[in-house]
């Protein structure tokens, strides 16, 4: 069955080069990259049923509620420092 659709030239470039090394068949790839996600989203869907992460998602959703976390930009600015410091050693 033949589908047509439009690639950037960065993704063109991706599938060509991945081609190569299957003999140039890039059906081959558009398929088995179709089919890895759609794998993916299966197993999300099956992490996202399981009653342990939906538990574990509501005691996070709480712990930011409630101010219990440290927001991503300072973790990172705690990082480079920590970092600075060591270097200075």
């Amino acid at each position: 069955m033949r589908k047509q659709f439009v690639l950037d030239k960065r993704t063109n470039k991706l599938l060509e080069e991945l081609a190569s090394y299957n003999g140039g068949n890039r059906s081959l790839i558009v398929r088995q990259a179709i089919q890895v996600y759609s794998d993916m989203e299966d197993r999300l869907d099956k992490i996202e049923a399981d009653p342990a992460f939906q538990a574990m998602m509501a005691k996070s959703d709480a712990d930011i509620k409630a101010g219990r976390v440290i927001p991503h930009e300072e973790v990172v600015r705690m990082s480079k420092a920590k970092a600075a410091k060591g270097k200075k050693r």
